[in-house]
């Protein structure tokens, strides 16, 4: 598996508030990482954003009856990523640079209060997995009682719960490299690491890092080479929660990243630093859930995002599943999917196999199974799903692989589909100017197949559907003026996740440029306005000397730098000569900065 564009963990730039990680390889854009997790939006039928959040209260016919009264909790959350701070970070020695933001893998989110902890009920305050859509966005679903969900109700009214979120995520990149070389025995080193967990040998990275910083020489490690003054302890954390780490929810909730160790055998292994590793990291990130759903609740009413439903009564053994799939709404080629649950027969109670199946239907791609089961057993089966294409190798059905699954809330991944999803993202804000189109082209056997796509305000979001065994696929998208004026392009790249927003363009954000003056004899001063397009309030004045003859800042030759956010502009290759006794408006490269000249004697 190619590394080539994933975060690489050494050394990322930083600043306030601010961490960019440079790609692998240096192939593709830099790696945001979020600095603030938010309830997501969704569009209504007027293209109007509203926070995607609902508390449904679900009660049945028959009081007497299943299912019991209860309570679904289900949000859109969003991470934030600061990406045009980012770019000004990154192009003060990268002029071309763009930005992606870092894909989550996984997740977990709890909720909690800082003022009293005892006033949120226990249900809500159990971490709960978040269902990534292979993206920028993750869904939380949470099945509470009636009591819980009466109280989230009134919260909606009020600002009478002071409820908070904490989710810790997890990213997946490149280890940092040292040049050095370990042998040991895996069970000696995993049970010293234990030691400093729980009895469930959990333990939290940080008191991994720990150990392998301050206790160099009692390690039970022969080291082959010579040990570096810098980054051991975090590769030896990274090499050792890639291979025998298990990602899990903090369980004492202290805000720090847990992974579970294996249990190994004695023997021998030995790792070569040096060499890449995809490695995994957690983030810790908070929001406040209730608050954006509670100004809704004020602006239109509860009902936009409350709502109670009635269920038909079920028998005892009867179970339902609520299924969903948080992917785009768009997928192209898909004439169908769906997902089948299948209970095997459990001797001597139920001698029967029980299978429901159903289809999952944008945008909801959701639905609802009922299994009946014997009334003593527990709420297992297993799972596939199966789709429809078509495409030019012509219409086939794909089958995904059988999983297991416990519980009446199955979300299924995107990679639990018998496809390869490629989920592409336009942000909101490239789209209020411009709309995408890309073209996606991969290869089957001595097959060239292609796929087309447009986004626009009415749809944001896309995921191609490439079959398993594709390869060499690659993306090629295109930006276009709503008003016709320009167009701009980004370079093919490999086929990925990715979202695409002004941070994609080279054109956006801030830049550097070089002026020059050529003084001829008798001219002793060139005084030049610098007028962004459209903003003469934002007038630079610089100043040109036979002794000054270039833009100058600090020590040595600096460029002008401009922190204006260009979008879709033309591109001038070319760097302009000013010439005495001349007024003009230059295209500076990368930008649509006009230039007054004005020329004084002296």
């Amino acid at each position: 598996m190619s590394l080539q564009g994933l975060p690489d963990f050494y050394q990322p730039m930083q600043a306030e508030n601010l961490q960019v990680f440079y790609p692998y390889e240096n192939a593709g854009d830099y790696l945001v990482l979020p600095n603030l997790l938010q309830i997501g939006n969704r569009l209504n039928q007027q293209f109007e954003e509203r926070p995607d959040f609902t508390l449904t209260l679900v009660r049945g016919q028959n009081p007497a009856l299943l299912p019991k009264p209860h309570g679904l909790l289900d949000f859109k959350l969003q991470p934030y990523y600061p990406l045009d701070a980012a770019l000004t970070l990154i192009r003060d020695s990268d002029a071309n640079a763009t930005v992606q933001p870092i894909t989550c893998k996984s997740g977990f989110l709890r909720l909690y209060s800082e003022i009293n902890s005892d006033q949120i009920p226990e249900d809500l305050k159990q971490p709960i997995p978040l269902s990534w859509n292979g993206l920028t966005t993750a869904r939380y679903h949470l099945k509470v009682p009636e009591s819980t969900a009466i109280a989230l109700k009134g919260a909606l009214k009020g600002d009478i719960l002071k409820l908070l979120g904490r989710a810790e995520m997890e990213i997946a990149g490149v280890a940092p490299r040292v040049p050095l070389r370990v042998r040991f025995d895996p069970a000696v080193l995993l049970n010293q690491l234990a030691a400093l967990g729980n009895a469930q040998r959990q333990i939290a990275c940080e008191e991994i890092v720990s150990f392998f910083y301050k206790n160099v020489k009692s390690l039970p490690l022969q080291m082959i080479g010579e040990l570096p003054p810098n980054g051991f302890a975090e590769t030896m954390t990274d090499w050792v929660r890639a291979h025998f780490g298990t990602f899990i929810a903090s369980p004492i909730d202290d805000s720090r990243s847990y992974i579970t160790l294996a249990a190994e055998n004695h023997g021998s292994l030995e790792w070569d630093l040096s060499q890449p590793l995809q490695a995994y990291r957690t983030i810790v990130l908070h929001l406040d859930p209730l608050s954006a759903a509670r100004q809704l609740v004020q602006n239109l009413g509860l009902d936009t995002v409350f709502q109670e439903t009635t269920v038909p009564s079920m028998q005892t053994g009867t179970w339902m599943v609520d299924v969903s799939a948080n992917l785009p709404d768009r997928h192209p080629g898909v004439l169908s999917m769906s997902v089948t649950l299948n209970a095997p027969p459990a001797l001597p109670y139920r001698p029967q196999a029980r299978i429901a199946s159903a289809q999952l239907i944008p945008p909801e791609n959701s639905a609802k199974l009922m299994l009946k089961l014997s009334p003593i057993e527990k709420l297992e089966y297993k799972f596939f799903t199966s789709m429809i294409l078509q495409d030019a190798a012509g219409i086939r059905q794909l089958k995904g692989e059988e999983i297991f699954h416990s519980g009446d809330r199955l979300h299924i991944r995107p990679d639990q589909f018998p496809v390869i999803f490629i989920p592409i993202e336009a942000a909101r804000a490239l789209l209020e100017i411009a709309t995408l189109e890309g073209i996606c082209q991969w290869q089957e056997g001595e097959q060239i197949n292609h796929q087309k796509f447009e986004l626009n305000q009415a749809m944001a979001e896309i995921a191609i559907v490439l079959p398993k065994q594709a390869t060499n696929a690659q993306l090629e998208i295109s930006a276009h003026a709503l008003d016709g004026s320009q167009t701009l392009y980004i370079a093919p790249f490999a086929a990925k996740n990715c979202q695409i927003g002004l941070h994609s363009f080279r054109e956006h954000g801030a830049h550097q440029i070089s002026v020059e003056c050529e003084f001829q004899e008798g001219m002793g001063l060139f005084a030049i306005d610098l007028l962004p397009e459209g903003e003469p309030e934002s007038e630079a004045k610089v100043l040109f000397s036979r002794h000054l003859s270039r833009a100058k800042r600090g020590v040595g030759w600096q460029s002008l730098r401009f922190d204006r956010d260009i979008a879709i502009v033309p591109i001038a290759k070319r760097t302009p000569r000013l010439v005495n006794g001349q007024r003009c408006n230059l295209l500076l490269f990368h930008s649509n900065f006009r230039r007054n000249l004005s020329l004084f004697k002296g």
